[in-house]
């Protein structure tokens, strides 16, 4: 068997990391743009699904074209910010940004003839992030319907709010009581409150995912509350 010297040994692992590393990051470089667009597709496609839209990896372009009128980023006084794509926002990262920097995403649609208004919420779960759109109708009052996805949470019990079962009760909510206050949508344990227009059931044995949840539909459709209450219907 031939002997290596020590200086052979660590000038050849220093050449094959360097190899390794080239390959890793051109394989990186290379796929960058395909993942960029997966992400904007799903995105896409959850907007529409807050919009009682179906749509595939296929479609979601041509369905999010037919629907979607326009993207747009508002400040935290609720005026539109020019020059500015709602599709280059993330809501996580401008829900972490001071108020006053904030560039908020908007999405205005049609549907059947009525004009919609969406808009995306983000906050943390029991086990990791968790995330979704809201769509309200022409009142910027009432539910129009939801979609929420998560990261990690227990398959079975906090993983629910990605359910039907536990989205479809959104539907016809109100996030404004009946003096105009801002109030969201409380996830209440059922049985532990009087059904009214601002409450859902929480998710049995999910209890601390639905109240994050409704954590995050307060914080982050609290961010939109200007912009909301310019264009809300009186």
């Amino acid at each position: 068997m031939r002997d290596f010297s020590n200086r052979y040994i660590y000038v050849f692992s220093a050449v094959m990391v360097l190899i390794v590393a080239a390959v890793l990051s051109w394989t990186s470089l290379t796929l960058k743009p395909f993942q960029q667009k997966n992400i904007a597709i799903e995105m896409k496609r959850n907007i529409l699904a807050s919009l009682g839209v179906s749509a595939t990896a296929a479609t979601a372009e041509e369905e999010y074209a037919k629907y979607i009128r326009e993207g747009v980023a508002v400040d935290a006084s609720g005026e539109i910010i020019s020059g500015v794509a709602a599709e280059d926002l993330v809501i996580k990262a401008e829900l972490a940004k001071p108020e006053e920097s904030r560039q908020l995403p908007v999405y205005k649609a049609e549907k059947d003839g009525k004009s919609f208004t969406v808009f995306p919420v983000a906050g943390q779960g029991l086990w990791g992030a968790i995330w979704g759109y809201v769509a309200l109708e022409s009142d910027m009052n009432t539910i129009a319907g939801v979609t929420f996805a998560h990261a990690s949470e227990t398959p079975g019990l906090g993983a629910e709010i990605a359910s039907l079962p536990f989205q479809a009760p959104f539907v016809g909510k109100q996030i404004f009581d009946e003096s105009g206050n801002f109030v969201s949508i409380s996830v209440m344990k059922p049985g532990s409150y009087t059904p009214d227009n601002h409450t859902v059931d929480a998710i049995s044995g999910g209890t601390i995912t639905s109240k994050a949840l409704q954590k995050m539909l307060l914080n982050s459709l609290g961010a939109y509350k200007n912009y909301i209450a310019k264009n809300k219907i009186q």
